[in-house]
């Protein structure tokens, strides 16, 4: 048997230099109202600044939706290309519904394959702004060539006849329903949990232990972590991970306590 011949097929295998017109030495000579004239230009340039960063902030959140394409029961479809071996494991995806398969899915992605790897690239350091590969993922094209309706083994023969270094996916995600991604910062640990599961899960998972909190509810503040993207504030001590997360995006978190009593006046929300 080669290589390549498994059920995981190797799936698992600004212009510079203008002077200031004031000079430095002569600020201290300014009357009181130049002063106050020269704080509010920089209070000014302030609130200039933190509204560019919201405005990129948002921009993320938009880039994230345009690397798919929206099609209905709240899915999207887009292409991802794996260096091989791709290590990602593929078995049918059971309909509970209607009996029988909807198709074949990715139910592992091998830590340290060149899957996961893309996925540290992807959604860790976004050093590459491609899309990356998450469990549950319904694989309905290879190559350009559609499987929509394919068995597992006219799946792995697809690949087997990729000659390159590289296989492209066309892959389908349940936006809504499908698994999360966690990833805590700002060691990049990660956990893939279904929806309604409590936040502290994966953060334990990620973690690899037990995790204690101060509190049940999230008033003292201390384990509040801001999102990458959305800014949004997440309490592990007491959030779920509800159908109100869209999966295209990893859900990235990193820790910003509070001190006790400040928490209230931030009205926190979870996306």
């Amino acid at each position: 048997r080669g290589a390549e011949d498994s059920r995981s097929v190797g799936l698992r295998g600004s212009t510079a230099g203008k002077p200031s017109s004031i000079p430095a030495a002569s600020e201290a000579s300014l009357p009181a109202a130049g002063l106050l004239a020269l704080g509010t230009v920089a209070a000014a340039a302030g609130l200039r600044r933190r509204e560019q960063s919201a405005v990129t902030m948002q921009a993320t959140r938009t880039q994230w939706y345009r690397k798919v394409k929206r099609i209905s029961g709240d899915r999207a479809m887009f292409d991802v290309t794996v260096p091989k071996p791709m290590g990602l494991k593929l078995e049918p995806i059971p309909d509970f519904k209607k009996g029988g398969t909807r198709g074949i899915g990715i139910v592992e992605i091998v830590k340290g394959g060149n899957a996961d790897q893309l996925n540290k690239k992807v959604c860790y350091t976004e050093e590459d702004s491609g899309m990356w590969v998450l469990e549950g993922d319904r694989v309905i094209g290879v190559d350009g060539v559609d499987c929509a309706g394919a068995d597992l083994d006219g799946i792995i023969e697809l690949v087997q006849q990729n000659t390159g270094d590289a296989v492209k996916l066309t892959l389908v995600r349940n936006t809504r329903k499908g698994p999360i991604k966690v990833i805590m910062m700002p060691g990049g640990e990660t956990a893939t949990v279904r929806r309604n599961s409590r936040l502290s899960a994966a953060a334990e998972f990620a973690f690899g232990k037990e995790l204690k909190y101060g509190c049940i509810d999230g008033w003292c503040g201390t384990c509040w972590h801001r999102e990458r993207t959305t800014d949004g504030i997440f309490k592990p001590c007491c959030d779920m991970l509800t159908a109100d997360w869209d999966n295209v995006m990893p859900l990235v978190l990193s820790p910003k306590p509070e001190k006790a009593g400040d928490s209230t006046l931030l009205k926190p929300r979870g996306v």
